[in-house]
């Protein structure tokens, strides 16, 4: 019998989370043809409620943050609230409109997850395919899904930022409605990425910061980062990767030992494995992991990095 490469993908996945109690997953690539795959499969499954969803991986935390899904639907998403969740959304598929603030109307549900009939306010952003999000905690918000159509994302649960935030001089003022609440359009980060071209490092590479909510140890943070040949091999010991690959290819050297350490750069990886990287897809890189992009002679990546905090104690 021969499985479908997200199936394998997932088998895996599960493997390592058990291998370590569910608590220490290790690197994944969804790539853009798998989540294809997985959302025209999540098509034949559509709910009473008009969507379908599936886990992607799961830290299995207390607070259910640190958890990867996957979610399709075709019609208008329940009103929603997540006291200690951030969401970080990658808009795989379709297009919607997002309502976010506001209040709940008629709330229920025992915090710090509610839900409710509807959203009192708020404001209403199009959303479509390539577009990224962040929605902060405690905010209200639903997904409105026009008739005959769908919406299909990647849903990255973030914990809270809580206690005192340290903004760096380089975190831009966010101007979007309501705080903390942003939106990168796919077109608006291709007309970045543009102007990142024109500004390339002697690394051979060039990154802005998207936003940054201040976080000590520097999670919390989304960064756009362009490359046109191989990257320093880094490792980060307190955070987790989500890269969101936008534009070109290449591929992720992850894993193994990072030679010749120097804070959280090195000279090069020892034992590492190859993983095809390309627009579309999306990845996951533990703490504590070696990596390093790959960039073919003539060629480019570019992706959005957003820098989660690695789970206590894992």
């Amino acid at each position: 019998m021969v499985f479908p490469r997200w199936f394998v993908a997932t088998l895996a996945w599960s493997l390592l989370a058990a291998s370590a109690g569910g608590q220490t997953p290790g690197f994944v690539r969804w790539s853009a043809d798998e989540l294809a795959e997985r959302r025209t499969a999540l098509g034949t499954h559509v709910g009473a409620d008009g969507s379908a969803r599936e886990t992607l991986g799961d830290y299995e935390t207390a607070t259910r943050s640190h958890r990867f899904r996957f979610i399709h639907r075709v019609r208008d998403g329940a009103p929603e609230q997540h006291r200690d969740i951030e969401d970080v959304v990658f808009i795989q598929s379709g297009a919607a409109v997002l309502q976010v603030g506001g209040a709940l109307v008629e709330p229920r549900g025992t915090p710090p997850e509610l839900t409710g009939r509807a959203i009192r306010g708020g404001e209403q952003y199009a959303v479509a395919a390539g577009d990224i999000l962040h929605i902060p905690a405690d905010t209200p918000h639903r997904y409105l899904v026009p008739e005959g159509g769908q919406v299909t994302y990647v849903l990255v649960r973030m914990p809270a930022l809580v206690g005192e935030r340290v903004v760096p001089p380089d975190a831009p003022t966010l101007t979007f409605r309501p705080d903390g609440f942003a939106l990168w359009r796919a077109d608006e980060l291709e007309t970045r990425r543009m102007a990142l071209v024109g500004s390339i490092r002697p690394d051979r590479s060039s990154r802005e910061t998207l936003a940054d909510y201040g976080s000590p140890v520097r999670s919390h943070r989304f960064r756009h980062i362009h490359r046109d040949a191989n990257g320093v091999p880094e490792i980060h010991d307190e955070i987790i990767d989500v890269v969101f690959v936008t534009s070109g290819a290449g591929e992720l050297l992850v894993g193994g030992e990072i030679l010749d350490r120097n804070g959280s750069l090195g000279s090069g990886i020892a034992d590492g494995v190859r993983h095809p990287v390309a627009a579309g897809d999306v990845l996951h890189i533990p703490a504590r992991t070696p990596h390093g992009y790959l960039v073919p002679t003539g060629g480019q990546v570019t992706y959005v990095l957003v820098r989660v905090p690695a789970v206590p104690g894992s």
